[in-house]
């Protein structure tokens, strides 16, 4: 009996010149060695290469198709690292956003002191937050880096916004995660642009906001409630299903991954985002068909547009029109810039949808959506 054995292929290590012919032989245009091999000492073989190669490879034919040169896919990285920095510069912006809210409410209903904003007994799910308490109080006092040692030096204690800037997106999350309702409600409150004015809880919000546009006297003091409760619960989970998305975005960006063909884990309720978005921004059959808005990158730009104060979403969108200005200033680069639009399944006019995002709203907007949502109560 004759035994086989299929062994693995070798890594095996080759220098420029050889890559340089490699690709040429496969039908890649190198105009110059020279640049080419400069191109590859400053990018490498894996980020230049293999990174983009399904967006200019024959796989049936293992060769690239005709006309494709190795500048081309270098303006094709540039293109994406550059969108790429824009968009993990946004998404820190957004997280930043998101701790001020919970140290500030933290602060405030529960104390600046260690042994009160981190007493599990007053958050949720018992089990789980004794369990996370343990971890941030041990993060704590393992810190020996500034600005947390010098808050354990000079005043015995850390506040939870010191606290804060010392954990991860990720351990964030996991703390908002034993929030209480009313806590929740505040950061919910914070992030989406649905409220002027700084109301005590989000009762008061709905009240105040979007009562006005309904005839009281058509429902009873139940229903009313029954109405801001189920209003209070889509909007909460619409800021959870947002930070959850843009976590998954910011730790894809951090890593310097490729953002085409990449979908957060959790995606955006079509009706949620009708409160914050019209069909200018997609259409419905855009989001059931193409998926658009639902966890795909234009869900990413969406949501920090809806999320961030009204000054950061202008900044990102004026950041964005620079991006595709600078971009598109050759025959060349555009045609690479248009490709890489295509392959990143983003509408062609994707910075005027996102300046169709209204990010303050007056009343009347504010009480349609709300009239909205109850014909569907």
């Amino acid at each position: 009996m004759r035994c086989f054995s299929l062994s693995k292929k070798e890594v095996q290590f080759h220098d420029y010149q050889y890559m340089v012919n490699k690709l040429r032989n496969k039908g890649l245009i190198i105009d110059s060695n020279r640049i080419a091999i400069e191109l590859l000492q400053s990018v490498g073989y894996y980020n230049l290469i293999n990174r983009y190669k399904s967006e200019f490879y024959l796989p049936d034919k293992k060769v690239y198709r005709s006309n494709v040169h190795i500048t081309d896919l270098y303006y094709y990285h540039r293109i994406e690292d550059d969108l790429r920095n824009i968009l993990f510069q946004f998404a820190i912006k957004f997280e930043q956003r998101l701790k001020e809210s919970m140290a500030y409410i933290m602060a405030k209903r529960r104390g600046v002191k260690t042994s009160e904003y981190l007493n599990p007994l007053t958050y949720r799910n018992k089990n789980k937050a004794i369990k996370i308490t343990k971890f941030l109080n041990k993060k704590i006092s393992e810190c020996n880096d500034d600005p947390t040692k010098y808050y354990k030096e000079k005043y015995g204690d850390v506040p939870p916004w010191i606290m804060l800037s010392n954990i991860t997106f990720g351990q964030t999350r996991m703390l908002l995660s034993i929030f209480p309702r009313n806590m929740t409600k505040y950061i919910m409150i914070k992030l989406l642009p649905i409220g002027k004015n700084n109301y005590g809880d989000i009762d008061e919000f709905i009240f105040n906001e979007f009562m006005d546009s309904l005839d009281l006297d058509k429902y009873s003091d139940k229903e009313l409630n029954q109405i801001s409760e189920k209003y209070e619960n889509t909007l909460i989970k619409f800021t959870r299903n947002v930070i959850s998305l843009i976590h998954d975005y910011r730790n894809n960006l951090a890593h310097g991954n490729r953002l085409i063909h990449f979908h957060a884990n959790t995606s955006l309720e079509l009706r949620t985002l009708r409160i914050f978005t019209n069909n200018s921004v997609f259409s419905d059959e855009e989001y059931y068909n193409n998926q658009l808005c639902s966890n795909d990158l234009f869900a990413l730009m969406a949501a920090l547009v809806i999320t961030l104060d009204k000054y950061d979403s202008i900044y990102l969108i004026s950041q964005l029109e620079v991006w595709k200005k600078a971009n598109t200033a050759t025959d060349i680069t555009k045609k690479q810039f248009d490709q890489f639009i295509s392959s990143s399944d983003l509408p062609s006019d994707f910075i005027k949808r996102l300046k169709n995002i209204t990010i303050e709203k007056t009343n009347r907007q504010k009480n349609k959506e709300f009239r909205d949502f109850m014909d569907n109560f």
